[in-house]
């Protein structure tokens, strides 16, 4: 038999991680629990302020032939790989295969641009009677149960990610930049975001105690295993696996904006004043559909502030982003991400007509590179040897 299982809100600041306990399921639980490629790496609204750290949830697909003992025994998995006493607030949630379509797919498209309540989910759940664990407070129910609404029929990526021996957990990842710059050249344009020329920082690692050694992204299973291969390292792994993804799909940008708190989306409106503020973030005031709406360009995001502050009076933009809470100086503002110039107010300016992102090192995991415009994705890859890596295959400690 064939079901679904949705993780979310295992990790904590110090450490574990969702898609690390969704490789101990694939790697410890076969052949009881056959996890199928490509197990989904679903990234949701990235404005809600509880959001785990990456506010990523994860779909297994998986054969079993006894769903009782499968439920047990994923379970323990999840209760063994899960940070309860570090503030994670686990959601599990196990469904029939052929049942989870019409059940949660708008519930996918709700969690990716709005706040979704949980006591919601439980009823939806409930009424259905799916069968579900809960840690902690439980609000990884939400994430959990909306990862279930997509799959590969929407735009999507595919992520390699390796993992840490536990004994290396919090210790520096020790990678040879100059591998990473020879493998972005090899396989651009079909990975990305894997340096950042203008800092000259590797980006496919991570910086904290987590067990992710790295992650390489990609449109296919097959190009971010070659590029994964290509990497020089000083470190033994315990093993990698290929997730399919709405990572860099700008899946929560699709819809029109409705100016409520910690929703995503876009807007468009005629640029009313632009103006510098303290650290260098730039700020811009649009009239949009009769309202006065104020859109800020963080300094991180370098690029994109940069051409921020080239619009002019009178330019009209589209504006995609979330809106951030207001407080008792300042009012709801958008937290700009990307930016569509439609309309210049003249010629000769040193600003063009287009599409603007920000610079590598402020993507999100959600943004999509201008590369991948008119590259999208669409339709299941076939099922390829090596997305599953249990065991390093290669000396991974080379000397020099």
């Amino acid at each position: 038999m064939r079901f679904r299982v949705g993780l979310d809100d295992t990790d904590s600041s110090r450490g574990f991680c969702t898609t690390y306990l969704a490789y101990r399921i694939a790697a410890d639980l076969s052949p009881l629990v056959k996890v199928l490629p490509y197990p989904r790496l679903v990234r949701l609204n990235p404005n809600i302020p509880f959001k785990t750290r990456g506010n990523a949830a994860v779909c297994l697909s998986v054969e079993v032939e006894d769903p009782d003992q499968a439920f047990d025994l994923i379970s323990g998995k999840v209760s063994e790989l899960s940070d309860v006493a570090g503030g994670a607030n686990t959601g599990m949630v196990f469904v029939e295969g052929a049942s989870y379509a019409n059940l949660f797919g708008q519930l996918y498209q709700e969690a990716l641009t709005g706040l979704v309540s949980p006591h919601r989910v439980r009823r939806l759940l409930r009424d259905n009677g799916v069968r579900t664990l809960e840690l902690g407070n439980g609000m990884g129910i939400v994430g959990a149960a909306s990862s279930l609404g997509f799959d590969e029929g929407f735009d999507h990526t595919y992520e390699l990610i390796s993992y840490r021996r536990a004994g290396f957990w919090g210790s520096r990842r020790l990678i040879d930049s100059s591998s990473v710059t020879k493998m972005d050249a090899a396989t651009f344009p079909h990975t990305f975001n894997n340096y950042d020329y203008q800092k000259r920082k590797v980006l496919i690692a991570p910086h904290g105690p987590d067990p992710v050694f790295s992650g390489i992204r990609g449109d296919s299973p097959s190009v971010v295993l070659k590029a994964f291969q290509m990497l020089e390292f000083e470190e033994e792994l315990e093993g990698h696996m290929i997730y399919a993804s709405n990572q860099h799909t700008e899946a929560h940008l699709q819809k029109k904006l409705e100016w409520k708190v910690f929703s995503s989306g876009w807007i468009d409106g005629e640029v009313v004043k632009v103006e510098v503020g303290p650290g260098g973030h730039t700020y811009f005031t649009i009239r949009s559909a009769g309202h006065f709406r104020h859109v800020a360009a963080y300094e991180p995001t370098g690029d994109l502030r940069r051409v921020v502050r080239l619009l002019e009076p009178g330019d009209k933009v589209r504006a995609y982003g979330g809106v951030r809470r207001p407080s008792s100086k300042h009012p709801s503002i958008l937290n700009l991400e990307k930016l569509e110039v439609i309309r210049l107010t003249g010629a000769r300016r040193p600003l063009v007509k287009g599409i603007f992102i920000a610079s590598p090192r402020a993507n999100r995991h959600l943004t999509k590179p201008l590369i991948r415009h008119g590259r999208e994705v669409y339709g299941p890859a076939p099922a390829m040897e090596g997305w599953l890596g249990t065991r390093s295959e290669r000396a991974l400690a080379r000397s020099r």
